[in-house]
């Protein structure tokens, strides 16, 4: 993965460099084409946004469907308020087996980019299957404990976490906004 680049054009459009840490590049994006085009990536028909199903409160009746209630109660209704402004898809992973069908799914209905949010561990266990399945994407990392600080990884692999994380929304609302505003040429 070749990302200096695209590290490099995130910062001059306001990302601080002590933040990069929290950001997780998938794919090639050059050789995709992807940052050639990135002023228009808010133009493609679909534009994912991937939230984990952590982050929506344990006893919520949305936790294993798709879907928010935005009760407020939790992060995620900040984060599908964020999609619903950007003219985004929010799409609530409930697995890995879920995380690489829409991949793959996006991916073939000619999606050119995902934005997304899940934690370090799993970016680290996944790393590889991300890059087979060949979408780029931005990971915005989460904030406090996981399933896998947990020692509960086994079980949330099935969808059965039963902690609630964080998610970085007025991150991802920088990060999204510089994208769709940016006029930076290709790297």
């Amino acid at each position: 993965m070749q990302d200096h680049g695209l590290r490099t054009q995130l910062m001059e459009l306001g990302i601080l460099q002590e933040e990069m840490k929290d950001i997780t590049v998938v794919g090639n994006w050059f050789n995709e084409g992807v940052w050639a085009t990135l002023p228009d990536l808010f133009q493609q028909a679909v534009i994912p946004l991937l939230l984990p199903y952590c982050a929506k409160k344990v006893d919520c009746k949305f936790r294993y469907t798709e879907g928010c209630g935005r009760c407020g109660q939790c992060d995620m209704g900040e984060a599908f308020t964020l999609a619903e402004e950007y003219g985004m898809e929010p799409i609530t992973i409930q697995n890995y087996e879920m995380l690489e069908e829409k991949l793959k799914l996006l991916k073939k209905r000619g999606c050119k980019v995902f934005f997304g949010t899940c934690c370090k561990r799993f970016w680290t266990k996944h790393c590889q299957d991300f890059e087979r399945i060949g979408l780029p994407g931005i990971l915005i990392n989460v904030d406090n404990s996981t399933c896998y600080e947990a020692g509960t990884d086994k079980k949330a692999y099935k969808g059965k976490f039963e902690n609630q994380i964080r998610l970085k929304n007025e991150f991802m609302r920088r990060v999204v906004h510089g994208i769709k505003n940016s006029s930076l040429p290709p790297a």
